[in-house]
């Protein structure tokens, strides 16, 4: 019998957290390694993860399954195939629409799937056999509207911060009276679920990302494989990105990423 207990690592407040307290031993058993998947972070989170690697006592392993940004760009160009972030766009009637969410499961999930069957010596579509592992997951309890349970039967997911009934102002709490800094945000620089308090702070600390998300937006304007929409863009208000009022924040009706830090569960946690 092959068992690993893993921990997917987001590297924002969350996921974090639940790290550093295993680093402790505030949460049992110590898990034999974390697992952060890749995608196109801001520079501080690559940072803040080169910073928590050395005061977590397990492995950190990163993984990644191409690169989300460039591949959406040369679907943009070309029309090959991409597993879509949830753009938006309108309907014939003007009504903004968002395209579903295809990326999480491609470039979070299945890097994590594939790392850990690599660490319990699974080879790539081979069946799995005699083998448990459980996967920590950093949800908080204000989402808890987010758990899921694994799609694989070899996998048990669990919720530490759940079960200590902590939610994401919990953490944040934890991780000053450890004399931790807080993490930053955890997404890809053009989500676009960032709300306009994010855009603001990516354009004002990072402009650099600010001007790559702004490329990004107006890449994809005209479409990506498999889409019918007359035209994409990465803020609810269907317009450039760079020239949207970001002077007030915004109520999308549904989670963004400056809040939740990780996408669907997976993304991140």
């Amino acid at each position: 019998m092959k068992k690993l207990t893993v921990l997917s690592l987001g590297a924002g407040v969350q996921s974090s957290t639940l790290a550093l307290m295993a680093a402790k031993g505030e949460i049992t058993p110590m898990p034999d390694c974390a697992i952060f998947a890749d995608t196109h972070e801001p520079r501080e989170v690559y940072d803040w993860l080169d910073y928590l690697e050395e005061e977590l006592p397990f492995p950190v392993h990163r993984v990644r399954h191409g690169n989300i940004y460039r591949d959406v760009l040369k679907s943009a160009q070309d029309g090959s195939r991409v597993a879509n972030p949830p753009l938006y766009t309108r309907d014939k009637d003007g009504e903004v629409g968002i395209l579903m969410r295809v990326c999480t499961l491609e470039y979070k999930v299945a890097p994590i799937l594939g790392k850990i069957k690599d660490l319990i010596g699974v080879k790539k579509h081979q069946r799995v056999k005699d083998a448990e592992v459980e996967q920590w997951i950093g949800i908080s309890l204000d989402e808890v509207q987010r758990m899921t349970e694994s799609s694989q039967k070899f996998i048990t997911h669990r919720w530490p911060l759940i079960e200590r009934r902590m939610n994401r102002n919990d953490c944040k709490v934890w991780l000053s009276k450890n004399d931790y800094p807080e993490p930053p945000r955890s997404a890809c620089t053009f989500c676009p679920y960032h709300d306009n308090n994010y855009w603001r702070y990516l354009r004002d600390q990072f402009p650099d990302e600010w001007d790559e998300a702004c490329e990004f937006d107006k890449a994809i304007r005209n479409g990506i494989h498999n889409t019918k929409a007359d035209a994409l863009y990465l803020h609810a208000d269907c317009v450039p990105l760079a020239d949207v009022d970001l002077s007030t924040d915004i109520d999308r009706g549904q989670m963004v990423m400056g809040f939740i830090d990780d996408c669907a569960g997976h993304c991140g946690v």
